[in-house]
């Protein structure tokens, strides 16, 4: 069964309900094709496999993290789905929020990924403010042009209501109570019709001390969709008596090696074989769902404010406007 399980916290208990009473749950596989992604799973075993990339990612060393899915596309003929579900429920329900658990998941023997998987989510939590409207933004697409082509806005897409409020692009803030991610702001966003196709998590590490002119934070760049790869943002001097930067990027592409299968595939033949591992558990999507649905909520209202943008743009200048309040910008 294809992800999102249900519309909201109460429709998934009645679809567990109804597919519990006809199946035992080793039967049942909730499919998100996000961790059918070699370059989303790989999120797990770079931190396995590379003790020093593990030991650098904690509160001590991170700023903050930012979790980026753009997508150029639009509706693609699945305006009937997409216009009742929107981009809350579509991307971040279970795409962005499977790559913040990946990214902060505890990686211990004893526990399945699975299990991993589930503990991290159930640290997430929505920042404490005066209003949602500090912790999410939305937007929808407007006429522009991308590539050259001119697009239509998004109520004139086909088979979308002339007066819907249904958004094409989100941003919001979570925290963690993890300790070892204490104080660490997540910032998610996700949107259709953008300026390009990209999915990636970008890694601020904390200021670096002001000995000088042009030095910038370290940054760490994993690109799962795109020019997939990992890009570390360091700093060198340049010649002189005075000390000034430059910036030094050390770049690889991450590129699928070996017996590389799409998605859907991949996830299809592990059913056959019947491995759960990177098929979510009606525990994460519960989970996903206490996290979204008072975003959803607040979404639903008419006084919430939705922001239109350009076809083939960075997205509404509300989100860029909202991160400047917190003292960050987008990368």
């Amino acid at each position: 069964m294809e992800k999102p399980v249900g519309s909201d916290l109460e429709s998934f208990e009645k679809v567990k309900s109804a597919l519990t009473k006809s199946f035992g749950e080793k039967e049942i596989y909730l499919l998100d094709h996000y961790l059918g992604k070699e370059a989303v799973r790989n999120i797990y075993y770079l931190r396995y496999a590379n003790p020093i990339l593990e030991r650098i990612l904690k509160h001590t060393m991170i700023h903050h993290i930012e979790v980026t899915a753009m997508e150029s596309a639009g509706l693609e003929g699945r305006a009937g789905y997409f216009d009742a579900v929107g981009t809350l429920r579509d991307m971040v329900q279970s795409h962005l929020l499977q790559i913040c658990a990946l990214l902060t998941m505890r990686l211990q023997e004893d526990d399945s990924i699975q299990a991993a998987r589930i503990h991290a989510l159930d640290q997430f939590y929505l920042p404490h403010a005066v209003s949602l409207d500090d912790v999410i933004v939305q937007g929808q697409y407007d006429a522009g042009t991308i590539n050259g082509e001119r697009e239509v806005s998004y109520k004139r897409e086909e088979s979308v209501a002339k007066s819907s409020r249904t958004s094409t692009y989100i941003a919001l803030r979570l925290m963690s109570r993890s300790t070892r991610w204490e104080g660490v702001p997540f910032y998610l966003r996700t949107g259709k019709r953008l300026h390009k196709k990209e999915t990636r998590i970008s890694i601020a590490f904390q200021e670096p001390q002001k000995i000088g002119k042009g030095a910038t934070p370290n940054r760490l760049d994993i690109i799962l969709q795109g020019e997939a790869g990992m890009r570390l943002h360091l700093q060198t001097k340049l010649g002189g008596t005075e000390p000034e930067f430059r910036p030094l990027i050390m770049n690889d592409p991450l590129v699928c090696m070996g017996d590389c299968l799409p998605e859907h595939g991949l996830l299809l033949l592990e059913a056959i074989t019947g491995k759960q591992t990177w098929y979510l558990s009606f525990d994460e999507v519960r989970t996903a769902w206490r996290i979204i649905e008072p975003l959803q909520k607040h979404l639903d209202k008419k006084q919430t404010k939705l922001h239109l943008y350009i076809a083939g743009s960075h997205g509404p200048d509300a989100a860029d406007q909202w991160m400047e309040k917190m003292g960050v910008k987008w990368f």
